[in-house]
């Protein structure tokens, strides 16, 4: 009995010298926030003051884009995110932050070199990054991405149709339930990984999800490690692996098909056929080459180009569409205007082209960007470095290496520049090339994202023609969701999101269904 009551004596002195310590680490953390931090006359929450766990845990449980809009709603157009950083808001601000040559990219994107070496999105390099411009910039325009049409058109639009079409043929009443969500992640993987990979994936047609997988799960990796690369200290947990171990199938097989198109280029050479080289995104980053140093990417270079294409080429433009989807089914007005937009202006065995949705279809051109603004895919916040002699921002001085957040999502509700900022109205962006410049999803200057026009091209082919061949309706047990459900400020309730990078459905199984028919 004694010993056990002294060890208890000697583990209760311990504990309170802990706590002790503890008190006296939290007082000093909350002395140097208050009274001596450069950043004490900018707004905060306090706990974010004292520790940057507060970022963290937002970032790994997949909710900072919630956190950054409360915040936003809370501090307003800046304020303190962390100890060392702050958060901006106001367009104008970001636009200002984004096309400063001098304001350099945090250690943040360093988890995005795959191979050990910078690409396009990782590099804090201005000179690095110009030079991939130069190399990469002709296969990114609208000319030569013409020329791979055939590919989108098949792998994206053709492939839902397909699919779609046995649905309902095969159904007792010319109605059929799909999963949008799925099937746009599908044809965005298939577009996508046959334009990367040289090699048709085919995941639509055969519900193949390994490639899907790879880049589900690789995104997720991705964004939990992005946010250890900025705040070391937290550990890395056991669940991670898994991801890594498919992370580094993908890398694999984008190696395999680096080699491979090699081999066949090498093949084509020697029987004087290269005329007959593939067009595809391969093929433009192994010819690609700067007219300034004529220098051209080398194999771990053209391996992270690809892979940064995958990740931000796949998920992103799927979620897209599955937003838009989503906000027409809570917005029957808007749908109906959609709907005659397309059909008054293309016959029902026409398949609408990128050209003729730019040049026809202002409208649901407008539905996208406004799906954009309300549910941004890139909808969290991206750091940068305030640079030598530091930042003025919204009247306050932000001191040199402090990190500035670029807060993406509350960008897009910014009340002295959006109207009615969280009600879902694709009729600002008619004719309003401001409102559209004022949307950060592709970022803006010289570090704008070069696959833009590819992003567009599938989106825009995907969403006209569903509008134009389907009609939808909400299925009959959708009680949580539709346009009779509001949320607190009034306005038709949107489906739960989570965010590792890019924002998601949080429960697409649940929330992503929709009753098909062939259009009336």
């Amino acid at each position: 009995m004694f010993v056990d009551y002294m060890s208890f004596v000697v583990s209760a002195k311990w504990g309170v010298y802990i706590l002790f310590v503890a008190a006296i680490f939290v007082v000093y953390r909350l002395a140097v926030a208050k009274w001596v931090s450069p950043l004490r006359h900018i707004p905060g929450p306090l706990l974010a003051r004292m520790t940057g766990k507060r970022l963290e845990v937002y970032t790994v449980i997949g909710k900072m884009a919630c956190i950054g809009r409360k915040d936003y709603e809370t501090y307003g157009d800046i304020y303190v995110c962390a100890p060392n950083a702050v958060s901006i808001t106001n367009p104008a601000d970001i636009r200002m932050l984004l096309n400063n040559p001098l304001v350099p990219k945090a250690p943040y994107y360093r988890i995005l070199r795959f191979t050990g070496i910078d690409n396009t999105v990782s590099t804090q390099d201005m000179e690095l990054a110009n030079s991939r411009r130069r190399q990469m910039g002709p296969y990114f325009n609208p000319t030569y991405l013409a020329k791979m049409e055939q590919i989108i058109m098949q792998r994206g639009i053709l492939s839902i149709k397909h699919k779609w079409d046995q649905l309902i043929e095969r159904s007792m009443d010319g109605a059929a339930e799909v999963n949008y969500s799925h099937d746009f992640l599908f044809a965005s993987f298939d577009t996508i990984g046959t334009l990367i990979f040289g090699r048709q994936i085919r995941e639509l047609r055969t519900n193949d999800v390994a490639t899907a997988h790879w880049i589900d799960t690789t995104v997720t990796y991705i964004g939990v490690r992005s946010m250890l690369q900025l705040f070391p200290q937290i550990k890395i947990p056991l669940f991670e692996f898994p991801w890594e171990r498919r992370y580094t199938t993908l890398s694999t097989y984008i190696d395999v098909s680096i080699d491979q198109r090699r081999q066949h280029l090498a093949e084509l050479a020697s029987t004087g056929r290269e005329d007959k080289r593939p067009t595809d995104l391969l093929q433009a980053f192994i010819d690609a080459e700067d007219p300034e140093s004529k220098v051209q990417m080398t194999h771990a270079q053209i391996h992270g180009e690809c892979m940064l294409m995958m990740l931000a080429g796949a998920d992103t433009v799927a979620h897209t569409i599955s937003w838009a989807v989503h906000f027409l089914t809570l917005h029957p007005k808007f749908y109906a205007r959609a709907v005659d937009e397309v059909r008054s202006g293309f016959d029902p065995g026409h398949t609408i082209s990128y050209s003729e949705c730019r040049a026809k279809l202002p409208f649901v051109e407008a539905c996208l960007y406004e799906s954009l603004r309300l549910a941004p895919v890139t909808g969290g916040m991206l750091p940068r470095v305030s640079p030598a002699g530091g930042l003025m921002i919204q009247g306050h001085f932000v001191p040199e290496g402090t990190f500035v957040f670029v807060n993406f999502a509350s960008s897009n509700h910014h009340k002295k520049t959006w109207c009615r900022p969280y009600e879902f109205d694709p009729m600002r962006f008619l004719d309003d090339s401001e409102a559209r410049h004022n949307v950060f999803t592709f970022s803006s200057g010289k570090r704008i994202c070069p696959g833009r026009h590819l992003a567009w091209w599938e989106m825009l082919t995907v969403f006209a023609n569903i509008l134009k061949d389907y009609d939808w309706r909400l299925p009959a047990d959708f009680a949580h969701l539709g346009p009779n459900v509001l949320d607190e400020r009034g306005y038709p309730k949107q489906m739960e999101s989570q965010q590792f990078i890019v924002v998601k459905p949080a429960n697409a199984e649940r929330d992503c269904r929709l009753i098909i028919t062939k259009r009336q």
